[in-house]
């Protein structure tokens, strides 16, 4: 039988105080639980975090910033990154159009955020026709406003030993679009994988554009240096010089370097026979790592983000599956990769998360990928049309 809370609703305007829900209570052993907490001093008071863990994997989410994961654990092994913003900003305080259009990096510090939804990329010039039909020029900043928006609606529910956290975010605005994204977090009994799987319903009654994109994060343990990369994808195309220069160390990751200047690498996954592309992340002794999957229908691409810079700077490899390229709208759209969702309609979006620990067990997933590779083509840096070649 299916257990049921409501955490937030807006329709109601009500939002529980805090609470923690043993484990014996959601079919699950002493060790699982769920609470929420409400977080106060400094930028991130009046932030809501909902830890949840099935005995296994433990996570902290933040209803407050569009559902994303902030960090957690598995065992005894840290999920995330270390950011030099430590506090977990409340969004009151972000400003997206700040430092040219990077004002989210004020607060970014997650293991998972979303970005989208109206447009997920790097910041630029767009146009748009408004309600008196004319063309208006506008400027969209960095990465979308998703992260930033605190769920309307926010669920724990319990069934089949699985723990369902879901959250509503709305992306509305009257002369524009009238979106929801539903977003489900899923942790099974007895498994170390996060399932994310997202909905994105149009509401309106005209058809938009969307973009999505999955920023997952990972600091040491599983980064350091001498850290792998493993991928099954088709094509990949470096982001710029910067990237091209770092095509003979692809699969390796440097430890900590002051200074180092972001590598930025643009995958189109090759499927598995359920549809599924997938990334690997393995530690450098080979017994710890991490898989990111991600089913290519509604999101074909990832990005290998490696930002090896100095410890107190952010010491952080992210692998970012997307609905496009993490260009600005405008240059998406020109290429012909922006998706679009019809009235009424609804578009789903599934992203995992897998752990895994010893070095056998690593060298199977390992195995599993390298029988999984795809064509591994590569483009000219910055060729972006290689893509549809």
């Amino acid at each position: 039988m299916e257990k049921i809370w409501i955490i937030t609703d807006t329709n109601a305007s009500f939002s529980a105080s805090d609470f923690c829900i043993p484990g014996r209570e959601l079919g699950f052993n002493d060790a699982a639980y769920c609470r929420k907490m409400t977080l106060s001093g400094g930028r991130q008071t009046g932030v809501e975090i909902i830890e949840i863990s099935n005995g296994l994997l433990t996570l902290r989410v933040c209803p407050t910033r569009g559902m994303g994961i902030i960090d957690g654990h598995f065992g005894p092994h840290p999920l995330g990154w270390q950011s030099p913003v430590r506090e977990i900003v409340h969004p009151q305080y972000i400003h997206l159009l700040e430092m040219g259009g990077r004002g989210c990096h004020y607060g970014f510090n997650e293991f998972l955020n979303r970005c989208g939804i109206e447009w997920s990329g790097a910041m630029g010039d767009d146009e748009i026709i408004n309600n008196m039909g004319n063309t208006d020029r506008i400027f969209l900043p960095l990465h979308g406003k998703v992260g930033w928006t605190p769920a309307c609606r926010v669920a724990l529910r319990c069934q089949d030993e699985t723990l369902i956290l879901e959250g509503d975010v709305p992306e509305q605005i009257v002369f524009g679009v009238n979106y929801m994204l539903r977003t489900q977090l899923i942790l099974e009994k007895g498994r170390t994988r996060i399932r994310i799987e997202d909905t994105l319903s149009n509401l309106g009654d005209g058809a938009g554009e969307y973009e999505m994109l999955y920023h997952t994060n990972f600091g040491p343990p599983f980064l350091e240096a001498g850290s792998q990369f493993l991928g099954t994808y088709d094509k990949l195309v470096p982001r710029d010089q910067f990237a091209a220069a770092g095509m003979d160390d692809l699969a390796v990751f440097p430890g900590p370097t002051p200074g180092f200047i972001e590598q930025v690498f643009l995958l189109q996954g090759c499927p598995d026979e359920q549809g599924f592309a997938h990334q690997l992340l393995v530690n450098a002794a080979q017994n710890l790592a991490a898989k990111v999957s991600y089913q290519i229908a509604t999101l074909p691409y990832t990005i290998l983000w490696k930002r090896c810079s100095g410890m107190r700077d952010g010491y952080v490899a992210g692998f970012n599956p997307c609905s496009d390229l993490p260009n600005p709208r405008r240059i998406e759209r020109e290429g012909g990769r922006v998706a679009q969702i019809q009235a009424g309609a609804d578009v789903t979006f599934s992203h995992w998360i897998e752990l895994f620990e010893g070095q056998d067990t690593v060298s199977a997933v390992k195995a599993e990928i390298q029988r999984k590779r795809g064509q591994e083509q590569i483009g000219a840096a910055g060729d972006f049309t290689f893509f549809t070649r």
